[in-house]
């Protein structure tokens, strides 16, 4: 007689994860797309410099200030249906940034791209959050995590390839029109979750005044200071490596695009996986343990920051690249976590707007302040000056670890 046919069954937390995990890539490929672009825009529209800069802050900034009310809604309404919204208005947006006529409109859309796409983080978290417990919520987190990766990778090298071939327009067709479409399978996978993950679909009285009572806890204001400076160099290095290497080194555009987008992505999917596996493996020994790895993530990508842009061979930049990636990935995969340590479950979602809040407003200065410097002191040295940073922040959080984390941590 034969034996039974073992069927291999994906559990339904690690199924959330694959879902969102494709979704999260196209979130981040619609958000890099116009920055290898940068060229063929200025050639299409007359961009400044400048202006080519504000195509990054504008969307940042407008992200910013909309995550505290992402948050909030997050945290009292359907989580599912804020992620389905937020993953069909962005892509819809997306085909239309492709319809551009003039720069003023392309500026209006990634305005409120960055609008649309402020809802989906705070609720994929908190989402995934009542899915994995403390024990593999690191993991998760991590793996979830190595989609923005694969999304930078993509909307930066395949975007300059179809330029070169067609038309700069057809990529935001292209993945405007994939995120439309793959939101009919994400609506069928969220109409059969199991019920303890929709008990966090909302209901919770979670407000302005409970979003400002976060504000209170000196490790969550110093966490967020931390990732606010790590996500100003992730966007200066995101929005003009790909340009900087077009400029320094006279290689074309889809191989500039590729450069930068491909060669920080490699080392970040090694550091998102290994931060997480080193959070959670040390967690139950190290209640710190997530802020532990952020910090060695800080002072590691300090000097790969400085070699990014002092490299004088490609090949030297490269491996800046990939170790600035490595270093960056600790950060942005236990970012999550580490706030969940220190925040009331009924505030996680929240908790993830004041994140996005101050590392958006930050960070949609690394655009800017790109744009400026590439023809007075240069981006170079800009980056030289984010590495200092880097480090004295690393320090704030080291006495944020020592002198607060104990009193302030959520036993969960």
């Amino acid at each position: 007689m034969t034996p039974p046919t073992k069927t291999f069954r994906v559990a339904p937390e690690w199924q959330l994860i694959a879902f969102l995990w494709f979704c999260y890539v196209l979130n981040q490929a619609d958000r890099q797309v116009v920055y290898t672009l940068f060229p063929a825009l200025q050639k299409a529209f007359g961009f400044s410099n400048a202006v080519l800069g504000l195509t990054g802050a504008l969307f940042l900034w407008v992200f910013g200030v909309f995550s505290p009310v992402a948050g909030i809604l997050g945290d009292r309404f359907s989580k599912s249906t804020l992620l389905l919204a937020s993953l069909t208005i962005w892509s819809f947006l997306t085909v239309l940034s492709g319809l551009a006529p003039n720069g003023q409109f392309l500026l209006g859309c990634r305005a409120l791209l960055g609008m649309s796409e402020a809802f989906f983080t705070p609720a994929a978290y908190a989402l995934i959050a009542a899915a994995h417990g403390p024990r593999t919520r690191s993991r998760a987190i991590a793996l979830f995590w190595t989609s923005q990766l694969v999304g930078v990778a993509t909307g930066g090298s395949i975007s300059a390839w179809i330029a070169e071939r067609f038309d700069w327009r057809v990529s935001f067709w292209l993945l405007g029109g994939i995120g439309m479409l793959f939101a009919i399978p994400l609506s069928r996978f969220f109409q059969r979750m199991p019920d303890h993950f929709t008990k966090s679909e909302g209901g919770n009285k979670a407000d302005l005044t409970s979003f400002l009572i976060l504000l209170k806890t000196p490790t969550l204001r110093i966490i967020t200071c931390a990732i606010a400076v790590a996500t100003f160099g992730l966007f200066l290095v995101y929005t003009w490596l790909p340009t900087f290497l077009f400029d320094k080194f006279q290689i074309g555009l889809a191989r500039a695009g590729f450069e930068a987008s491909v060669y920080p992505q490699l080392g970040t999917a090694f550091g998102v996986l290994t931060g997480g596996w080193l959070a959670d493996r040390y967690n139950p020994q190290v209640k710190a343990s997530r802020f532990w790895v952020i910090l060695i993530g800080l002072l590691g990508g300090a000097p790969c920051m400085y070699l990014l842009g002092s490299s004088a061979a490609l090949t030297e930049t490269r491996l800046a690249a990939v170790g600035f990636g490595f270093f960056a990935g600790f950060v942005t995969g236990n970012q999550a976590p580490a706030t969940f340590d220190v925040v009331a479950p009924r505030l996680r979602a929240s908790s993830i707007g004041v994140l996005n809040l101050a590392s958006a407003l930050v960070s949609g200065f690394a655009p800017l302040f790109g744009g400026f410097a590439r023809n007075t002191i240069g981006v170079d040295r800009l980056m030289a000056f984010t590495a200092v940073i880097y480090l004295l922040t690393g320090l704030l959080l080291l006495y944020g670890i020592l002198r607060h984390f104990e009193t302030d941590r959520i036993h969960d």
